[in-house]
């Protein structure tokens, strides 16, 4: 008898396609966020921070400012900003993910840089996984909040969902990592992790 193979395509396959979920809903959305310290960007100058931050931490090449403000419209909720004395000091931005969306990182197809619509999933609208599109931090405080933001949705309000990243940059791995990532399979530099599937970590 052949030995069951558990891949990561296999795991993801168990999980099912696109659902509705109780937390990517207007209001309980922000709610949840809130909890973390978490706020939606409303402003330009919200959105140019953000920008300005990824750029500035993680170099060139992102999403450029115009497809940031692209991409959380066509989510309403992608971009969540952690403010200190009214300034903000670091953003989370988890990307709400379609089947097609999924599809497209499994495959390495996926361009974070130019998403494409169908990819994505608007806040209300059933979705099929997040995408960790990118975070950063001015300082260590602000990065510790973004780490501990991301785990909590990850182990706590999206448990049944699954989580994708890249690692683009060797702090992204190691980010990764601390969060119980695996390797998907053999596509280039994905990683994932959903908690009814995986081990708990400590």
């Amino acid at each position: 008898m052949a030995a069951l193979m558990w891949t990561s395509r296999t795991q993801l396959r168990s999980l099912g396609g696109d659902r509705l979920h109780p937390k990517y809903m207007q209001g309980a959305s922000e709610e949840m966020m809130a909890s973390v310290r978490l706020t939606h960007a409303v402003s330009d100058a919200d959105y140019e921070a953000v920008h300005a931050l990824a750029t500035a931490e993680l170099g060139p090449g992102l999403a450029s400012l115009d497809e940031i403000k692209r991409v959380d419209a066509l989510t309403g909720a992608s971009i969540w900003v952690i403010r200190r004395n009214d300034v903000v000091t670091g953003f989370l931005a988890p990307l709400a993910l379609s089947s097609e969306g999924v599809a497209a990182l499994v495959d390495n197809t996926f361009d974070a840089a130019n998403i494409d619509a169908k990819w994505v999933a608007r806040v209300g609208e059933p979705l099929a996984g997040f995408y960790c599109w990118c975070y950063a931090g001015k300082d260590q405080v602000s990065r510790g909040a973004l780490v501990l933001g991301l785990r909590t949705l990850i182990d706590t309000h999206f448990t049944d969902l699954p989580f994708f990243g890249r690692d683009s940059t060797e702090a992204g791995a190691r980010i990764m990592r601390h969060l119980g990532f695996f390797p998907f399979d053999d596509t280039p530099h994905l990683f994932w992790r959903c908690c009814s599937l995986m081990e708990p970590i400590s």
